[in-house]
């Protein structure tokens, strides 16, 4: 923390405290995801305990396999996750019944394809 009295993180103090990296850090600020709250006389980013519980939210939303852009919609009010998952299911719904049909197999089930992204989030969440 600053020892400013304001409660603000450097950029480096919150990779600490969160776990990403400065780098992913600068990334998703320069992205729009995780503006600065302010910045210092010598113009480096600081953030507060809320730019700390948005980056998590961004982390958890990376991790279910959303794109940065999807994320950054679903933090500015834009979209839902629940939105931006059934989008993504009605693609990959598509493409898994394109490509078994190409391959001469059956397409999926229904049910394989309204829970395929939960699955894959969990098969994700665990490989972390």
């Amino acid at each position: 923390m600053i020892d400013d009295g304001t409660g603000l993180l450097a950029i480096g103090e919150l990779a600490r405290a969160t776990g990403p990296s400065v780098r992913t850090i600068r990334y998703w600020s320069d992205e729009g995801a995780l503006p600065p709250v302010t910045r210092s006389a010598g113009g480096h980013r600081l953030h507060d305990a809320g730019s700390a519980a948005r980056l998590e939210l961004i982390r958890t939303l990376r991790e279910l396999g959303l794109g940065l852009a999807d994320a950054r919609r679903v933090l500015s009010g834009e979209t839902t996750v629940a939105q931006v998952a059934a989008a993504t299911d009605d693609r990959l719904a598509r493409y898994r019944a394109l490509s078994a049909l190409v391959n001469g197999m059956e397409p999926p089930s229904s049910h394989e394809e309204e829970f395929g992204w939960v699955v894959a989030a969990l098969r994700a969440h665990v490989g972390s």
